[in-house]
């Protein structure tokens, strides 16, 4: 018999009330119990508790109640929690417990097919770990003999990545996994994801310098490029810095205010003219606002994703307002340490929206290649794996435009790169630009990576089955081989074509009497070989 108990307190030091925190309307507590009971191989269900509140939701869910004391809470172990409930049951039967903690709910594993792995191998311990190697109390399995044995036991472990809920983070990070609006991000009709084209964005930024037509010619050459999307930055110069604000990029000598002020003169009729250019055009508009009117703005002109700088990163106020219009959000994470990027992230997922976009960035104008630091990709889908990874990249552009292509190379699935109609233009951040002419190549290079990047399965390709079968070799006689010979090292060789016996099958061939008379440069097949003094089967015809 095998019975699971679920270990679930009513209080907890980090996370007040944790099992009982609800996410798409159930507590943790009920993603345990269903586990439980979804599996074929548990004959019962019990939770135990020292919760009023615990102890009615897991009733009602048909599990069986253990009540244990303030003594079996706090720090102390779970296997004392465990070996509580087996006693409390007391029955002689119960062959193995499968303990399963309520603040892991995005499990992954079939319990059935983890079960059927301890019994067939006679496991005496099983329980998981996360993809790093640390343990995480998802799931333990403990036979008779480990709940009996005061002794160090045979434990093996599994994989399963799942959250580990301890704060509000992990939370948050466990609801958006449960949430149906995950994966890949579909933008009218584009996708962002990593199954889908990297998804280019050409930063316009302020480079139209508030000229309609130059805005318009920016979009008809980001089109024209292959760019997925084309994007402003929408802002008003008083309410994004003070007078005494001082520029912080290269050649500016005025302040950040009056910078500003010659690029904020774009408003709500300028915005839609153009959104609605650009879909004329085919391609995707957007903007990154700067302020909360700026957002709402783009927002009521239904901008279909918004994009959140890097500066703007530790604004809770800011994100919890551009997250809660429901839409797609591009969050540059540049100049953020890694609690920082935490925060946002769970502050973005606390208003329901999950269909977020992470940017490495470096917040340095330009960006020395020394600084680029492309690495922090990786990093970002290491640290991230359910979260979309991109790349915004202020590095000037290379003549080859390499340094795109390797953040793809490296996993990036959203480049973002500075763009204008002219380099040598002033006012706005041309200087670190790439014109039309770098962007349709930074385009074509991107394209030509996906394509030579392929999906990295093992085996044979189609392509690779003609030259397969007429470069590898096969095993020949080298000399003339009478019947009755035994075969011996100096009588064959290895020559093309393939498709007779493999040269790795030497060891089969050697040592056997020929059945038939061979000629030199003949294929040699197992139906030209005596196996023991018996012709084969397979004689050739």
């Amino acid at each position: 018999m095998i019975v699971a108990v679920i270990p679930a307190k009513g209080q907890s030091d980090r996370l007040p009330n944790k099992n009982l925190l609800e996410i798409n309307g159930h507590p943790l507590v009920y993603y345990a119990i269903r586990y439980a009971r979804e599996s074929n191989r548990v004959n019962q269900v019990y939770v135990s508790t020292d919760s009023d509140a615990v102890a009615e939701c897991a009733v009602k869910m048909g599990a069986q109640i253990i009540r244990r004391g303030t003594e079996l809470g706090g720090d102390t172990p779970l296997l004392d929690v465990y070996r509580h409930a087996w006693e409390r049951i007391n029955n002689e039967r119960i062959t193995h417990i499968v303990g399963i903690q309520p603040d892991h709910p995005d499990r992954k594993n079939n319990l059935d097919q983890v079960i059927d792995y301890v019994l067939k191998e006679g496991i005496e311990e099983l329980f998981t770990v996360d993809r790093h190697g640390r343990r995480n109390g998802a799931l333990r399995i403990l036979s008779r003999k480990a709940l009996e044995a005061r002794d160090p036991v045979w434990s093996v472990t599994v994989m399963d990545d799942c959250t580990n809920v301890h704060t509000a983070r992990d939370f948050e990070i466990a609801r958006r996994n449960l949430s149906i609006n995950t994966g890949a991000i579909r933008i009218k009709g584009i996708g962002i994801g990593e199954n889908e084209p990297v998804f280019i964005v050409a930063e316009a930024a302020g480079n139209h310098m508030c000229q309609i037509d130059k805005a318009e010619r920016m979009i008809d050459l980001a089109a024209a490029a292959g760019a997925s999307a084309i994007k402003f930055q929408t802002y008003k110069a008083e309410r994004l810095a003070t007078r005494e604000a001082s520029s912080f990029w290269r050649g500016e000598r005025i302040s950040q205010q009056e910078h500003y002020s010659r690029l904020d003169k774009f408003g709500e009729e300028e915005y839609g003219h153009l959104f609605q250019y650009a879909d004329r055009k085919g391609i995707i508009a957007f903007s990154t606002p700067f302020d909360l009117d700026s957002a709402s703005m783009l927002h009521s002109l239904g901008m279909p994703l918004f994009k959140i700088a890097s500066c703007d990163l530790p604004d809770k106020r800011f994100l919890r307002h551009v997250a809660g219009f429901g839409k797609p959000v591009i969050l540059s994470t540049g100049a953020s340490m890694p609690e920082e990027i935490d925060e946002a992230i769970a502050t973005i997922y606390a208003e329901g929206n999950y269909r977020l976009v992470l940017l490495a960035c470096t917040l340095s104008y330009p960006t020395e290649h020394e600084d680029a630091n492309l690495m922090r990709i990786q990093t970002l889908r290491e640290k991230y794996p359910g979260i979309i990874i991109g790349l915004s990249d202020h590095t000037e552009p290379d003549e080859n435009m390499v340094i795109p292509v390797i953040a793809v190379a490296l996993g990036a699935r959203v480049i973002e790169k500075h763009f204008t109609l002219d380099r040598s233009l002033t006012g706005s951040s041309h200087f670190l630009s790439i014109d039309p002419e770098d962007l349709a190549k930074m385009v074509t290079n991107i394209r030509l990576t996906e394509r030579v990047l392929g999906k990295g399965e093992l085996g044979v390709l189609t392509a690779e089955e003609v030259a397969r079968t007429h470069a590898r070799r096969s095993i020949v006689a080298e000399t003339e081989i009478k019947e009755g010979d035994v075969i011996k090292n100096t009588m064959i060789g290895m020559k093309r074509p393939g498709g007779g016996l493999s040269p790795n099958m030497i060891d089969i061939v050697l040592g056997k009497k020929a059945c038939c008379d061979i000629k030199p440069d003949e294929q040699i097949l197992l139906d030209m070989l005596e196996e023991g003094g018996v012709r084969q089967i397979n004689r050739r015809i």
